[in-house]
């Protein structure tokens, strides 16, 4: 079919060509015009047997645009094919034709290249095949990286910008609040941008609203080591404990004020009639089920009229 050189003054700057040898009329030191042709048919053939690869080959091609969608399948596909090594390493150099051992561990390293190579122009437009034809893949990555570089560093000033931004508003819902965060973070990451697990944890923490301030005093005092999903959990879980004690504290007023407004209107209508007997029976007509007694801590009845507060006070008269 087709083969790489092998000599050194050849490989002096690591560029992976293909010769024809077929009888069309190359010379051969010309580069084959039907290459992309056997490209996108090797990679055809070798990615049928994988379903979800077909897929990538079929809908994933390199059009400009679509870059950072396209740069993250041909990883997957490369990972897959053990060839992820031919972009990420700068290519290898050639060596010398004494050594047995060594040509024959770059000739299996320019095998990987081609086959990479195949992979690389077949997931591309065909104008972007004709100029990057003569590269090997490494190269080829490269440039790409120039050309459409600038899209995933506007996506990344974005992502940033709006992960340092954030801030939980105050009838906002803390759980899709820091899901949303979580999500950008990871959007970083697949552009390259990192951030380490206690940076993106103090970033979610200054996002929150003063109502968690007890929530983060507690988190930085213990130290406590959790994912970002675990984190997730912890302040859905502290929401829901300060939702439920201001309902309580809201109920406990209300039956408060409700008692007061009862007893108001009763004080006015007493006082023309005069007689603290009167005012004693309509206190008494006074629903004390919900009363807490201050001494012994039941329900039904005030300390003045708790038997065994006015037990203890007799017998303190009778000790003295």
């Amino acid at each position: 079919m087709a083969e790489a050189t092998g000599t050194a003054s050849h490989w002096s700057h690591t560029r992976m060509r293909v010769w024809c040898e077929s009888d069309t009329g190359h010379a051969g030191d010309v580069p084959c015009p039907c290459f992309l042709g056997l490209a996108h048919n090797f990679l055809r053939g070798f990615i049928m047997s994988s379903l979800s690869l077909h897929g990538i080959l079929e809908s994933g091609k390199l059009v400009g645009a679509n870059y950072d969608d396209w740069y993250r399948n041909l990883r997957i596909v490369l990972m897959h094919e053990k060839l992820i090594d031919t972009i990420d390493k700068p290519p290898m150099e050639a060596p010398d034709l004494s050594d047995a051992k060594a040509t024959k561990v770059f000739q299996k390293y320019l095998d990987e290249c081609l086959t990479a190579k195949c992979i690389i122009l077949a997931l591309m437009s065909s104008e972007l095949q004709r100029q990057h034809q003569d590269m090997d893949p490494y190269e080829i990555v490269e440039h790409l990286k120039k050309m459409y570089g600038g899209q995933s560093r506007m996506a990344r000033f974005q992502l940033s910008k709006a992960l340092f931004r954030s801030s939980l508003t105050t009838n906002e819902k803390v759980g899709p609040h820091v899901i949303k965060m979580i999500d950008l973070i990871e959007q970083l990451e697949k552009l390259g941008c990192t951030l380490r697990k206690k940076l993106s944890q103090d970033l979610i923490l200054q996002s929150l609203s003063d109502s968690f301030s007890q929530f983060i005093v507690n988190f930085n005092m213990n130290k406590m080591s959790c994912d970002l999903h675990e984190m997730l959990n912890l302040l859905i879980d502290y929401e829901n404990q300060i939702s439920s004690e201001k309902n309580k504290g809201t109920i406990m007023l209300v039956g408060k004020s409700s008692k007061k407004k009862d007893t108001v209107p009763k004080r006015k209508n007493l006082g023309p009639k005069g007689g603290m007997t009167k005012t004693k029976n309509k206190r008494n007509k006074i629903d004390q089920t919900d009363v807490e007694c201050f001494f012994c801590k039941e329900k039904g009845h005030w300390k003045r009229n708790c038997k065994k507060y006015l037990d203890s006070l007799k017998n303190k008269k009778q000790d003295n």
